[in-house]
């Protein structure tokens, strides 16, 4: 039985942050940066509890910019 288009792309998890959900979240970091700085700004942006939970289990390292953040959140999950 075929897949219904719109469940065929962007296969997450139930509960999963959208990559544009953790952008709006992260809406003004300067870059480069570290993953508690990440995690803080989503906490002052009062982003979803799921959301800051995903930046605080980032590894510790510096992220040079949105895209590198979204690599890591994509290798994480």
């Amino acid at each position: 039985m075929a897949q219904h288009p719109a469940h065929s792309q962007h296969q997450r998890h139930s509960g999963q942050p959208s990559p544009v959900a953790i952008q709006k979240a992260l809406a003004g970091v300067d870059y480069p940066t570290t993953r508690e700085h990440l995690a803080e700004v989503a906490r002052s942006h009062h982003a979803d509890r799921e959301i800051v939970e995903l930046l605080d289990n980032l590894p510790d390292q510096d992220y040079d910019s949105p895209a590198a953040v979204s690599k890591a959140i994509s290798r994480e999950q």
